[in-house]
């Protein structure tokens, strides 16, 4: 997944940049596929619940699980996968970690700690019992908001240009307007809509349980998005109205105050992301 990994080799162009001109792009995705299709962040079957939250900037596949049923459910993951534009990438990797720990001795007066370690190896198999819910740890980035491209000159000379915005991607694209997050009048904004097939980023989401530890019968959850909208607009505009609250933070004895924003985030959804462009 190296062109995911994008937005860590730029990350300083935002830095250095920060007290630029900030706008913000909202992407948002659409459900498609077989299986039951997501709506406002949620997919499920008879079995299963899946809950996603891919609301971050560049996208985070984060998801729960939640077993709907009255049995015991597992979840193979080495046999779950998240496909990207068709390539697939494991949340399964077999590999062990060593974990250190203080472990106590003796009593009263006399006791002394001595420093154990412990080989942690990853979990394949998740247990979910009836009616419960379950956090994923395994998670990837999505997409990020810079574009590539590259050109190789007569002399053979290649250049790779990294850019962000929707102007660079579509040179044709013109600004539109569309409602302001206020709730009075239009602002001004880039928005570009694409079908499954012209897309910039295809993913999905394969999971596969059983009700049977040891697999002998096995069912599959299979949740399939695109992104299907890219909206360019104002960091004022995306962040919404706000509120002034006050802030108290107690450190120890060091009490701090500050006044803060709250904003409303209106454009905030489970199955949408966020990239900040420097202007």
């Amino acid at each position: 997944m190296k062109n995911l990994k994008l937005s860590t080799l730029v990350m300083v162009l935002v830095v250095v940049l920060s007290s630029c001109n900030q706008f913000i792009q909202l992407v948002e995705t659409e459900s498609v596929g077989k299986d039951a299709v997501t709506k406002e962040g949620v997919c499920q079957n008879d079995d299963i619940r899946i809950d996603y939250d891919m609301w971050s900037e560049d996208g985070i596949t984060y998801f729960s699980i939640y077993n709907k049923t009255d049995k015991p459910m597992y979840i193979d993951w080495k046999r779950s996968v998240f496909i990207y534009n068709d390539w697939k990438n494991d949340y399964w990797v077999e590999k062990s970690t060593t974990e250190s720990y203080v472990v106590p001795s003796g009593t009263g007066s006399n006791i002394t700690y001595e420093r154990k370690t412990s080989t942690v190896v990853a979990e394949r198999y998740t247990f979910v019992p009836p009616h419960t819910y379950v956090s994923v740890p395994m998670t990837y980035t999505i997409m990020s908001g810079f574009t590539t491209s590259t050109s190789t000159n007569a002399s053979g000379k290649t250049t790779i240009t990294v850019a962000q915005g929707l102007k660079y991607e579509d040179k044709t694209l013109k600004k539109t307007s569309i409602p302001a997050s206020s709730g009075k009048g239009t602002v001004k904004a880039y928005v570009k809509e694409y079908s499954k097939e012209t897309s910039p980023a295809r993913f999905r989401n394969f999971l596969t349980y059983s009700f049977d530890e040891k697999f002998v019968s096995e069912k599959f959850i299979q949740n399939e998005f695109y992104v299907n909208r890219k909206t360019e607009m104002t960091k004022k505009n995306f962040d919404g109205p706000y509120k002034k609250a006050n802030l108290a933070v107690k450190v120890g004895s060091v009490k701090t105050k500050n006044k803060v924003r709250i904003y409303q985030s209106p454009y905030r959804a489970g199955t949408s992301w966020y990239n900040t462009i420097i202007k």
